[in-house]
């Protein structure tokens, strides 16, 4: 949970309304139940009960890149089952690359000139990890080449 920050002016993604904003978490098939936003003064207030951290943090990404948002404070609750455990203590379930250490994702806002490879390179060291940082902002990114200035991806760690 938290307050994330976000450009104001995106590329005609939408407009800050909270029904078009919760029908587009359904259309992208973001998992969360009882799913809520409010917006007041560019800030979008999400709440409901994501699947686990990488969702919640898909959804917080999705909400923000949101023509006229600028913060996402995200009051998303996870299971507990879906948080991993301090070093040393007995390791939760298996559940797939979805789980990856979300305390270790970086946000990145996209620069003019940006492509996924440039981000790949300058993050990873190595321009062909480009599809790790795409399949990370799936379902939201469509195509890697897909890209816009203002936009905020998900950048997971190697």
């Amino acid at each position: 949970m938290g307050i994330y920050s976000f450009i104001k002016e995106k590329l005609g993604v939408g407009g800050p309304d909270p029904d078009k904003i919760t029908a587009q978490v359904k259309t992208l098939g973001l998992q969360v139940q009882n799913f809520g936003v409010t917006i007041a003064d560019g800030v979008a207030t999400v709440t409901g009960l994501a699947v686990n951290r990488a969702e919640a943090s898909k959804i917080v990404m999705a909400v923000g890149n949101n023509d006229g948002i600028q913060k996402v404070n995200n009051q998303m609750r996870v299971p507990l089952s879906s948080i991993q455990p301090p070093a040393g203590a007995a390791p939760a379930p298996a559940q797939g690359d979805d789980h990856a250490d979300e305390d270790a994702v970086v946000f990145y806002p996209v620069e003019k000139g940006d492509t996924l490879s440039a981000i790949a390179k300058r993050l990873y060291g190595d321009a062909n990890k480009y599809n790790k940082i795409f399949e990370a902002n799936r379902p939201m990114l469509t195509h890697p080449d897909k890209i816009y200035p203002g936009q905020v991806l998900r950048v997971p760690p190697l």
